[in-house]
């Protein structure tokens, strides 16, 4: 890894920087041409990719990075005149990055591009001091990891059962050991994180947030979001990918223990993103509807793009666990749709709840505004092209309690 600053690495201009695609080699060319993060390497620099390969199952989609992000990284890579570039990563308990590489499509990419493929867990390790208070004095790292010229880290946003939320932090887990990895859970797991943050530190973040997880590390309810971000600073791209999911930062311990230990204030942190493009106009893409049926409530989606959609599903899942949601609340989201309320004879009745109108986003927004005239106690509305997950369910919790 390089021993370049982060502040030496510092974007002025934005912490961050966001791409609206549902094509992953579209999103991430656009990133690579925005940011130039490869700009200053030789063409004999070792880099050493490390995606998340957290199963080995044919049904992997929202668990697994997308190995079509891989490729247009080491496209970007060779395009530089980048010759050895490794893709690294270690699976999750039970599983193997092996398999993993064969069932994603990782060992055709290899073929196809001369890269190599590195199982972490068959790899030789080296032990770093870490650096601020927690369980571990020290850490194994993979040596093809800690001996490498560039790292660039390739998280995807997506929730996680005992963390709540995993991106570019938590993803540097598969750096170690699967002995060093259980031992996180027999201590202080968020801070152990935060530890690990410090001692590895990627020299580029690109997070794969075209589809992620609704609820769990494993998969099982993906999600299109159709997200790819980039940038140097994996606190601002944690909370970035924490408020998608529709957590606030300071909910997630090891976000929190990273910021603490950075001198960061996560009450006044708020990430300056620059965005590349819009979810709205001509580059609206068709979001997968998914099954609703988990959600008490009824949602009406008009012309909705996929960053929108994902961003009230994600929302859903969290008000579903905070017991939020009722049969007599109506979603709204996207375009044209407010008017499918008037001749929608599916309304879930049968509560004596308030009937809340929750109009997401500022298509949504504007049309629920002109429909009803006049604002009422039982409206909610969320602005932002997209909307935060994490804006809706603070508004929602707020109107509610």
């Amino acid at each position: 890894m390089s021993e370049q600053s982060m502040s030496q690495r510092h974007n002025p201009n934005a912490d961050l920087t966001v791409v609206y695609s549902s094509d992953p080699a579209d999103g991430v060319r656009r990133i690579t041409e925005a940011m130039a993060p490869f700009a200053g390497l030789s063409s004999d620099a070792n880099v050493v990719i490390k995606p998340n390969l957290v199963v080995s199952r044919t049904k992997w989609l929202g668990a697994n990075t997308r190995p079509e992000v891989v490729e247009a990284l080491i496209v970007a890579l060779r395009e530089r005149g980048v010759e050895r570039i490794t893709v690294a990563d270690g699976s999750g308990m039970g599983e193997s990055a092996t398999r993993a590489f064969g069932i994603c499509g990782y060992d055709e990419i290899a073929r196809k591009h001369g890269v190599r493929l590195v199982d972490i867990e068959h790899d030789d390790f080296i032990e770093r001091k870490t650096r601020s208070k927690g369980p571990f004095s020290r850490l194994r790292i993979s040596r093809t990891v800690a001996e490498c010229d560039f790292l660039i880290n390739v998280p995807l946003i997506k929730a996680h059962g005992q963390t709540r939320v995993t991106c570019s932090l938590k993803n540097l887990k598969g750096v170690m050991p699967r002995r060093s990895k259980t031992s996180f859970h027999l201590h202080d797991t968020e801070r152990a994180i935060a530890q690990l943050g410090e001692v590895v530190t990627p020299d580029f973040i690109l997070v794969d947030g075209t589809y992620g997880d609704v609820s769990s590390e494993l998969g099982g309810n993906p999600v299109n979001i159709g997200i790819i971000a980039g940038g140097y600073d994996p606190l601002a791209l944690d909370c970035f990918a924490a408020t998608t999911l529709g957590f606030s930062p300071q909910e997630i311990k090891h976000i929190a223990h990273y910021a603490r230990a950075r001198g960061v204030d996560l009450e006044s942190f708020e990430p300056r993103i620059h965005k590349l493009n819009s979810p709205s106009g001509a580059t609206v893409f068709e979001a997968d509807r998914g099954d609703l049926s988990r959600y008490r409530s009824t949602v009406h989606a008009g012309n909705v793009c996929s960053t929108c959609w994902g961003n009230l599903r994600f929302a859903l899942e969290r008000l579903r666990k905070a017991r939020l949601l009722e049969r007599s609340d109506h979603y709204f989201i996207g375009r044209n749709a407010v008017e499918r309320l008037a001749g929608n004879d599916e309304r879930r009745g049968g509560s004596s709840s308030k009937q809340w109108m929750v109009a997401v986003g500022d298509c949504a927004r504007s049309e629920l505004t002109a429909a009803s005239g006049a604002e009422s106690d039982t409206e909610i509305t969320i602005a932002g092209c997209p909307p935060r997950a994490e804006a809706i369910v603070s508004a929602v919790r707020g109107a509610k309690r």
